[in-house]
């Protein structure tokens, strides 16, 4: 929307739509599976594509809009989950952290097309074409996703436990039936699925104090992640631009583009730092930039409009790519991962879907009040945005446990704690925390080391394999 909201044509085409214009899921992965649930949300996108394509008004566009959203929220819940419940117990956070970075992989593709097809100026094909191609990926997803496994642990959920066991033999242990990692994950996700099964009323997803705190916590981070700032730059930097006095749509189209190029740098770089570094000291790293460069970007916006200078219309863009920088160091890669990671099993499918109710409504709100926001008030708008940062880092700092070295099925006991600062929470138990850990460091480097010497094995005596 940011490439095609900077094309002179599609604003034309569509008589120059003013701001307020521009702007079940969880019960059926649980029902039918994550991987169903994907490939149907892929399907409707493809669907949505072509209507956006041929459309004749405004109308005919928002509609397409509309059905591109159901779908993206059917890709968008299930994804992370299944991320996390099918990697590699040492690979799942880099993994899921890695899972959102594509964003960027679309928002390029998308960026760098309308920059391509601007020059068609007489055409509406100059934003037809960027339409149609949204139906590319999701066609591909949609035939691959049917060589996907289904999660383990929704296998077991269903009582489909031999399924699961063949998953973690062939995927996780290589093929080694008596892998003791096989018999170390089996008995975690055992030990942790709800005698109820999938069977879970709403209800229950708050019924103790630590289901509450963890509830909360992922709502919270459903709205704060998208009210930090980052709503304005991903949907109206053709706005922002215009305020500072960038508004021809070639300049437009080519910042859009190396702003996405820098963003997926940056957040490939903060996925493979989440275990290096740890889940806190990225959350606040990235928060505390954040409010630095957003509050020097209000102040230079707000000299540029008593002085038309070039030199803060410069200062601005930089800026803006500092704040993007460090929001894609660090929100992007963790917004997913780390809200999947401290859920339980019983919770996880639905409270995600909760957190993306909570992500559409601030969208919604950024969508429909930010452009006429910045119609109306100009960069003050802005010092919404840094109060919200400030209250953000303090909650971070108090409220986020670190989960970093903890298996998935124990992360959420860091949530049992009677407290409710959780910045410096432990899991509580009867075993020596230390001596836990090292037995389980253990298995998993027995099982890597296992599954090296293999695949050594393996292209010694099979060459061609």
């Amino acid at each position: 929307m940011n490439g095609l909201q900077s094309l002179s044509t599609w604003s034309t085409y569509f008589n120059n739509p003013n701001s307020a214009l521009l702007g079940v899921v969880a019960w059926f992965a649980d029902r039918f599976g994550r991987r169903i649930a994907l490939q149907t949300g892929c399907a409707l996108i493809v669907i949505a594509a072509i209507i956006q394509t041929a459309a004749q008004n405004l109308g005919m566009f928002i509609a397409a809009r509309f059905i591109i959203g159901v779908g993206i929220e059917f890709c968008m819940v299930p994804s992370p989950v299944l991320t996390t419940e099918l990697a590699y117990p040492t690979h799942r956070a880099k993994f899921t952290s890695l899972g959102l970075t594509f964003y960027f992989a679309g928002a390029i593709l998308s960026s760098w097309t309308t920059y391509a097809t601007y020059r068609m100026d007489s055409s509406t094909w100059t934003w037809r074409i960027p339409s149609l191609l949204q139906l590319a990926i999701p066609s591909l997803q949609f035939i691959v996703l049917f060589w996907v496994p289904e999660s383990p642990r929704w296998l077991v959920g269903k009582g489909r436990v031999e399924e699961a066991r063949a998953f973690l033999v062939k995927y996780h242990a290589n093929g080694h039936e008596d892998s003791p990692l096989v018999e170390h994950e089996m008995q975690d996700i055992q030990q942790h699925m709800p005698s109820q099964g999938l069977r879970l009323t709403w209800q229950q997803l708050w019924k103790t104090a630590a289901d509450r705190k963890r509830l909360v916590l992922v709502i919270y981070l459903s709205f704060l992640t998208q009210w930090c700032g980052n709503g304005v730059v991903s949907y109206y930097l053709s706005l922002i631009l215009d305020t500072v006095g960038i508004t021809g749509s070639r300049d437009k189209t080519l910042i859009n583009g190396i702003l996405q190029i820098v963003s997926w740098v940056a957040a490939i770089i903060g996925s493979l730092l989440v275990d290096r570094l740890g889940r806190r000291p990225l959350w606040l790293f990235s928060i505390g930039g954040m409010l630095v460069s957003y509050t020097a970007w209000t102040v230079c916006s707000a000299l540029y409009t008593k002085n038309d200078s070039p030199g803060l219309a410069k200062a601005v863009l930089v800026l803006i790519f500092l704040f993007q920088v460090h929001y894609s160091v660090g929100i992007t890669p963790l917004s997913q991962s780390y809200s999947v990671e401290i859920l339980p099993f019983h919770s996880r499918q639905k409270v995600m879907a909760m957190a993306y109710v909570g992500n559409s409504c601030a969208n919604i709100f950024n969508s429909f009040v930010s452009p006429i926001a910045l119609d109306a008030i100009g960069w003050k708008y802005y010092l919404v945005y840094v109060a919200m940062l400030v209250q953000f880092l303090i909650v971070v700092y108090f409220f986020f446990p670190e989960t970093r070295g903890y298996k998935l099925e124990d992360i959420s006991e860091l949530f049992e704690n009677k407290g409710i600062f959780l910045g410096r929470a432990k899991i509580q138990g009867n075993l020596n925390e230390a001596a836990r850990q090292a037995a389980e460091e253990k298995v998993m480097k027995e099982a890597d080391v296992e599954l090296v010497e293999d695949v050594v094995l393996r292209t010694k005596t099979e060459p061609n394999s």
